[in-house]
């Protein structure tokens, strides 16, 4: 009776682990991500402010990420420090892939090739998921200034060119600038905002700024502000009419490198990432729905319907990674010469 009673009580004891969560054949494999997203809340951190190009990408992503994962998305806004504080949160947070960040690779960059000492992150590091779009910076005047071409820039002497903070991509294009094409010139910082900078330039008192078309799109529809020429290798497809610097000016070897930086690791771009250290699965399940997006042309009508134009490019997952891993072999080569053309061109 007793071998009897402790083999019923061994079989109970089979049968309630077999029941037991992650113990019987069916139940011993790991959630699916699709299974661990369902019913979560995922807090989707943007670097600007509420209303800007950025945070309105971020709502149209987090609009689908609701759809494909069955989350709650929480989208915040941390863009104190011009950004750095939303990037360095990102970073820091739970590798459960529960928080994800939009970013752009514009505020990303300049911080390390700057050594920006509050900048905790390395760019490497980032689960990439996403890049959409990619905007180039161009040189912008007043068309009714005295500085039309290249040539009045070149004719010119102790011109002053616009610049906003001092490791931000519209003080260091500027700075380009006037070493690329030997200017008599100096980066004044301070104008913070593209109101600012265009008022700047039909007051003269600058003869103009870097930017991108998109973020000087209403001053050019107004006939305030135009390009005069973009800081690439090729034309904006945006402003097809304008041309490249390298149209205009001989440019070789380091120089080259340079022109380069600007239409890859400096363009202005949304990045959609996670922190470092995110699940594989999980990871590979977000650059996965981003991949359908990115293929979309419901998602890519609202992409530009917030925009204002046509989005032209996305590039989602590994080749995303690659490209970050890339840019930052190259990074300690510009250090140098970053900190040079401050040196001598900070107003």
């Amino acid at each position: 009776m007793l071998k009897k009673r402790i083999k019923i009580i061994l079989v109970l004891i089979y049968v309630l682990m077999l029941a037991a969560p992650g113990c019987g054949s069916d139940t011993q494999q790991a959630a699916t991500p699709a299974d661990f997203y369902r019913g979560k809340t995922i807090n989707l951190v943007v670097s600007h402010s509420a209303g800007s190009y950025t945070d309105l990408v971020s709502r149209v992503l987090a609009s689908y990420l609701e759809r494909d994962t069955g989350a709650n998305v929480i989208v915040t806004n941390r863009l104190g420090a011009g950004g750095l504080e939303g990037i360095n949160y990102v970073y820091r947070s739970e590798t459960d892939g529960l928080t994800l960040g939009v970013i752009t690779q514009g505020k990303l960059v300049p911080n390390k090739i700057m050594s920006e000492p509050a900048a905790i992150y390395d760019i490497e590091d980032f689960s990439y998921i996403m890049n959409i779009g990619a905007c180039l910076y161009s040189f912008i005047v007043s068309p009714n200034g005295p500085y039309q071409s290249v040539a009045d820039l070149q004719a010119g002497s102790e011109l002053i060119i616009g610049g906003a903070s001092l490791s931000g991509p519209i003080t260091l294009g500027g700075m380009t600038v006037v070493e690329l094409l030997g200017l008599d010139a100096k980066v004044v910082t301070g104008l913070n905002s593209i109101a600012d900078q265009a008022l700047a330039a039909n007051r003269g008192e600058t003869v103009g700024w870097v930017g991108t078309i998109r973020s000087a799109l209403s001053y050019l529809d107004s006939g305030m502000s135009e390009p005069m020429f973009v800081l690439a290798s090729e034309r904006d497809p945006l402003v097809p009419h304008v041309p490249a610097i390298t149209e205009l000016i001989d440019i070789q070897d380091d120089d080259m490198a340079l022109v380069h930086l600007w239409e890859t690791g400096l363009a202005s771009t949304v990045v959609f990432l996670a922190p470092p250290g995110v699940p594989e699965d999980r990871l590979a399940f977000l650059r996965g729905l981003a991949a359908e997006w990115a293929q979309d042309e419901e998602f890519r009508e609202e992409i530009d319907s917030v925009t204002g134009f046509d989005v032209p490019t996305y590039v989602t997952g590994e080749t995303v990674a690659e490209t970050m891993s890339d840019l930052a072999v190259t990074l300690d080569d510009f250090r140098d010469k970053f900190a040079e053309m401050i040196a001598k061109y900070r107003a």
